[in-house]
């Protein structure tokens, strides 16, 4: 787990910290938490038996609001970035889509513990400001949030209100690409009982590819009611919006015959390169737009029936309007000389609510120490979806005349469907955690998801309807166990399945609504350690996740879609945060993967068999070091940042080059609060972080840029 170092060096200098007890066999067993005591924090994505992070057989990681601040952390999607393994990517068409484990878009994404169906199409690049923490759980994790977590879960938790007292947060930044952001936080308990929370914040942009504004805009409202001990009510509403205006949607590679400036960021057996002088081109057209509406209502309630039983209860609402109107897939045309753009006119009208329901039992049983909880989850889609699938007009790559999107009709679109897609889901499952001895540690988990899909495509243009359906049960389950070897270390392994639809649910053609679900398998073992008092802390493990049963060709006739391919992960990561001194800190997180496909033919019969998936870079290594000089109120900070290389499609054919950015800032703790000079890409380094759509086109990192931002807290 990432920490920050301000608060670990205000821990390590101001309090004496205790070593850390093995696991109580005693139900009534308190721990006196004295400073920052990291893997003893608990994470709801990991299960609901309140284990914390060092009595689970997983690796989980959290950036927290303070790593924000330090790392300079503006969105979820850098947010993403900054947790250890994790590569994610502003794809526009699937905004915030991220690679782990060597696995892309076998994820789950919840807000606040919760998770829709084919949660990727709800994910913003929102703000980074209303999130208390992002946490990250690696490996399957249907057990905890349902299908689709065969490489694991992100959690999104906003703030939320406390009982702690007055306390808030003013923000303001201002920087390159005319860059700005502003954002209030107030906690405000009103008497013993009952405390409000709000949110606020606005962010702007230029961009820094030609024409790319954007703006979001947002605010969130919650009240915390504990009219007892026994129980607690929490109820909030969070309302997100943002506005793009001719989105980017990625860099056209060229062949490098008329490449003005070739660079060696892309490389293999297409011919294709990036060429330097169209790194700030933008060539979508001029009206286009791109943006949402979000609004989620949420609704919490812990009841302590016992000292030994509680029930909790999670209501959720969620509903959003997203909308894209733009040209988008470039692609190099050898013949032309130009590059033919796609055109894609797409609204969503999303509403989904959920009612999750669990019991917990702490208490002993056999002697021992045992941890139990059961539940069962309801929850229905209604999804509807125009899309509109066409060309705009070709544009010359090096001065493109970009022009206006097109009006709806049969000439400009091939493709015209108004999509209905409707989801009811319930769910099952059921955690135990038995303490064998105070040291020996066994968690297991099952999960049964239900799930009906019914869909209705109808032809805008011949009016023609098709309806379909399916139901899906797949069981999901984990064994895993953790043994103390002493108080501060911990050693763990898991075994874990994992189920996911062949493709995105609401999206399911008729032919593809016809599969079963892919499954995957997972082994995992791992040290969790901390040292000297806290000042070292350690996370290792090594892993392999097999995926089979994904889509492939029947290799007999190329022409028919089977299913029988399978994809293979094995790796290692680690993650580490040392306080060297009293003044200097360092966080270090590395991966290295082999990320393969074993068994998979794609269409006209190309073995890709051996070939690495799209997206997925082998290595990844984060670095931040913070020094704060006694003497002076100052910090410094350097954040280093590794991507391996990676390739655009399943193909292999275009390999982009693995980068290396650096980041720095010096911290003032000024009278009217923290003054931030920081600098982003120092060196200005060219590259690629995230490839879709077309094979040959790529989308480009933040070149250098500078920002200063004022934080007070009060």
């Amino acid at each position: 787990m990432r920490i920050n170092a301000h608060r670990v060096l205000a821990a390590a200098t101001t309090f004496a910290l205790a070593p850390t007890p093995t696991f109580a066999q005693d139900s009534e067993a308190t721990v006196v938490v004295t400073g920052e005591r990291i893997l003893d924090t608990k994470s709801e994505i990991a299960g609901r038996l309140a284990l914390s992070n060092r009595e689970l057989p997983a690796i989980v990681d959290a950036v927290t609001q303070q790593d924000f601040h330090v790392q300079g952390v503006r969105t979820t999607l850098e947010a993403m970035n900054a947790a250890p393994g994790l590569n994610s990517g502003n794809l526009p068409g699937s905004v915030g889509a991220a690679s782990m484990r060597g696995f892309h878009r076998a994820i789950n994404y919840l807000y606040d513990g919760v998770r829709m169906a084919n949660s990727d199409v709800g994910m913003r690049n929102w703000d980074s400001w209303t999130f208390e923490r992002v946490e990250v759980i690696k490996g399957p994790a249907s057990v905890t949030s349902g299908e689709g977590a065969l490489a694991g879960a992100i959690n999104f938790v906003p703030r939320r209100p406390n009982l702690d007292g007055v306390h808030g947060e003013l923000f303001a930044s201002y920087g390159s690409q005319e860059t700005g952001r502003l954002a209030g936080d107030l906690n405000l308990p009103i008497g013993e009982q009952v405390a409000l929370r709000g949110d606020v914040w606005y962010s702007r942009s230029a961009g820094w590819v030609n024409d790319t504004d954007s703006e979001t805009i947002a605010g969130t409202i919650a009240v915390l009611l504990q009219p007892s001990e026994d129980l607690s009510i929490t109820f909030s509403v969070d309302r997100l919006e943002d506005d793009f205006d001719t989105a980017y949607y990625g860099t056209p590679l060229v062949s490098a015959a008329v490449a003005h400036n070739p660079s060696d960021l892309v490389s293999g057996s297409s011919g294709l390169v990036l060429d330097e002088s169209m790194r700030d081109l933008n060539f979508n057209v001029e009206d286009g737009d791109m943006g949402s509406e979000t609004t989620w209502l949420r609704a919490r309630a812990e009841y302590r029936l016992t000292d030994k039983w509680r029930i909790v209860s999670d209501s959720s609402y969620y509903q959003a309007d997203r909308r894209w109107r733009d040209a988008d897939e470039y692609t190099f045309n050898a013949a032309s000389g130009l590059i033919n753009r796609g055109a894609s006119l797409i609204t969503h009208d999303h509403e989904y609510w959920n009612e999750r329901v669990h019991v917990a039992f702490d208490g002993t049983m056999f002697g021992h120490r045992n941890r139990f909880t059961a539940g069962v989850e309801v929850g229905e889609t209604d999804f509807f979806t125009v899309r509109r699938f066409g060309s705009a007009g070709a544009v010359d790559p090096f001065s493109p005349a970009r022009g206006r999107f097109l009006p709806d009709t049969p000439t400009n679109f091939a493709t015209r469907q108004d999509v209905t897609a409707d989801v009811k889901a319930r769910s099952f499952f059921a955690e135990d955690a038995y303490n064998l001895t105070s040291d020996w540690l066994l968690v297991a988990g099952v999960r049964l998801d239900e799930f009906e899909l019914d869909r209705r495509v109808l032809d805008a243009t011949s009016g023609a309807a098709s309806a379909y359906g399916q139901d899906y049960d797949p069981v999901t389950w984990r064994v895993g166990t953790v043994y103390s070897v002493r108080p501060e270390t911990q050693l763990f392994a898991q075994f874990t399945g994992a189920a996911l639809p062949v493709s995105g649910l609401l999206f399911l053609s008729a032919t593809n609504a016809s599969f079963k679900v892919s499954t995957g398998e997972s082994y995992e073992v791992g040290i969790k350690t901390s040292l000297d008092n806290n000042r070292l802390q350690l996370t290792a493990s090594i892993f392999r996740i097999t995926q089979d049963d994904i889509l492939t060709r029947d290799p007999t006739n190329p022409a028919l879609t089977i299913q029988g391919g399978r994809q293979i992960s094995e790796g290692g990561e680690v993650s580490l945060t040392l306080m060297a001194t009293e003044e200097i800190s360092l966080e270090l997180s590395g991966t290295l993967l082999n990320a393969e496909f074993e068994e998979l033919i794609e269409a006209g019969g190309a073995n890709r068999s051996g070939n690495r998936p799209q997206n997925v870079p082998e290595k990844l290594v984060d670095i931040v070091v913070s020094y704060a000089p006694g003497d002076l109120p100052l910090t410094f900070t350097g954040i280093v940042r590794h991507n391996g290389d990676f390739f655009t499609s399943n193909a292999n054919d275009v390999r982009v080059d693995g980068f290396t950015v650096l980041d720095a800032a010096i911290s003032w703790r000024a009278p009217l609060g923290i003054i931030t000079l920081r600098g982003r890409n120092l060196t200005d380094e060219l590259y690629a972080d995230w490839s879709g759509y077309a094979s040959g086109l790529v989308f480009l990192g933040e070149p250098r840029s500078v920002e200063v931002s004022l934080a007070k807290s009060f």
